[in-house]
């Protein structure tokens, strides 16, 4: 059954984050009317989040930007923890080559240069209405729509709109979070920490191309080698000091003196800041949803936090799609929260566990820690599908065609049959893409990898579900048509 409330949008986001530009580009891309509305004027100009993974780039690529993004970006190496004296603890190597997903495994790059990116996109969607220096003050559910109050920052003029749902991408101090009145729930880190970002005058090689935890008995400590001439190093600071004399210029000088000095670089931007380990309880209530910072923080460890907030978009739009064509909303915007709050969780206790290592190391000098470190696989929690099924929730590899484009090029934003052996058409539902693996090559070994005869993916690439045999392709179609049950299909060009 279709929505039928009039309203002025489908979907409102507050915040022009990384996050809320991405949700923004994916439900334009999907035919929604979209405002966004974001407190400041402009970009913050300065260096913030520092690392990509695979997995956000593929994101990134469905929002039409990461092949030129990549000009803006450097690969990463790897991380290794070390203590005062250089000794190798533990080490995170990344690979080098293009994963599953189609793309590197890790990526160093400068923040306004992905939000620029983003907003740059935005601008070609004419279903995207952006108003900057807007902040919401009002948000009230009543059961067929949101009414949103906003207020011009420059004029000082009031508004109201309407929209199906509102979703608060708004940071850390979330008003949407405030008015879904849910708690941030601690996972037991929180320490304040120096973050420094410094501009380079001259390649300085010897500073190495790895992210470097010093488990430092005085100091723990982050080095980032970061895009371009950009470095960034990170200090816990002890309780005695203050924030003050923290940053202070002279003394953030003497914390650098064993790396860079004011001859060889310049100090772009200091900043205390408190690192939290904390998830919102509730993610959705009724028609209100957040995503990003404002539903989970994590210390920056394993670079997690913007790829998180990636991956809440990616999972959200699709969802937010076909609530807004149907009365399916409630059952698919709690398998949002479902799904992604376990997995959000378990990178932030894995970052956790690495943050108290470099403290712990610290304080005893001993290596309590394997040599080596694999990288998390992205998973979900509950939600969609048969829980019990190994490969449901898994991403489904980015493979290259015959044709020669990239899966996710040639399916866009759809739910696509995989299938080793021909369908009767008739019982494929609308707006489903079918690819015959038989004849691509790549698609067959990932089916047999799996021991799958047919897969069903979402939209958002993550397999719904898998059949063995022609039997359970019927029966995982009528799943499928349950999902994604609407009076119209997914866009894409």
């Amino acid at each position: 059954m279709s929505t039928t409330h009039l309203t002025d949008f489908d979907v409102a986001i507050v915040g022009l984050g990384p996050t809320g530009a991405t949700l923004a580009a994916l439900l334009g891309d999907m035919g929604q009317r979209v405002l966004v509305l974001d407190r400041e004027a402009d970009i913050y100009d300065l260096p913030r989040a520092v690392h990509l993974d695979d997995e956000t780039m593929r994101v990134l690529n469905w929002v039409g930007i990461a092949d030129d993004f990549q000009n803006n970006v450097i690969i990463n190496k790897g991380m290794r923890f070390v203590d005062s004296e250089g000794n190798l603890l533990l080490d995170w190597p990344r690979p080098q080559e293009v994963t599953s997903n189609g793309w590197n495994a890790s990526y160093r790059f400068h923040q306004p240069d992905l939000e620029r990116a983003l907003r740059s996109g935005l601008k070609k969607r004419e279903n995207i209405t952006i108003l900057l220096a807007h902040e919401a003050e009002h948000v009230e559910d009543t059961g067929e729509m949101v009414r949103l109050s906003y207020r011009n920052k420059v004029d000082g003029s009031a508004h109201e709109t309407t929209a199906l749902y509102v979703v608060g991408c708004d940071g850390a101090n979330s008003t949407i979070r405030r008015t879904i009145e849910t708690p941030m729930e601690s996972l037991g880190f929180n320490q304040r920490w120096l973050v420094v970002d410094v501009m380079l005058k001259h390649e300085m090689p010897e500073l190495g191309d790895h992210t470097l935890q010093y488990c430092d008995r005085e100091t723990p400590s982050t080095y980032c080698r970061n895009v371009g001439l950009r470095r960034r190093w990170e200090f816990a600071l002890p309780d005695n000091e203050t924030d003050e004399e923290a940053s202070d210029l002279g003394n953030v000088w003497k914390r650098l003196s064993k790396w860079v000095t004011p001859e060889n670089s310049l100090i772009e931007r200091r900043a205390i800041y408190m690192f939290k380990s904390e998830v919102a309880r509730d993610w959705v209530k009724g028609r209100l949803v957040i995503a990003g910072d404002a539903a989970h923080l994590t210390p920056p460890f394993m670079g997690q936090g913007l790829c998180a907030g990636i991956r809440d978009a990616a999972n959200l739009a699709w969802k937010l799609w076909f609530s807004c064509q149907s009365d399916n909303g409630p059952t698919l915007l709690k398998s949002y929260e479902t799904e992604r709050k376990p997995n959000v969780t378990e990178y932030i206790r894995v970052a956790v566990q690495l943050g108290e290592l470099i403290n712990r190391m610290g304080s005893s000098g001993k290596a309590e820690a394997p040599q080596q470190m694999k990288s998390l696989q992205s998973e979900l929690g509950e939600g969609l599908g048969d829980s019990d099924d190994p490969v449901r929730g898994t991403l489904f590899s980015q493979s290259v065609l015959s044709n020669g484009r990239r899966l996710d090029d040639e399916v866009g934003h759809q739910a696509v049959l995989v299938t080793s052996h021909p369908i009767d058409p008739s019982e494929a539902f609308p707006g489903l893409q079918i690819i015959d693996a038989s004849g691509e090559p790549s698609m067959t070994e990932e089916l047999a990898a799996i021991g799958a005869a047919a897969v069903l993916v979402r939209p958002d690439k993550r397999v719904l579900g898998v059949a063995r045999s022609t039997e359970q392709t019927a029966s995982l179609l009528q799943i499928g048509a349950q999902i994604f049950s609407s009076d119209r299909t997914l866009q894409h060009e």
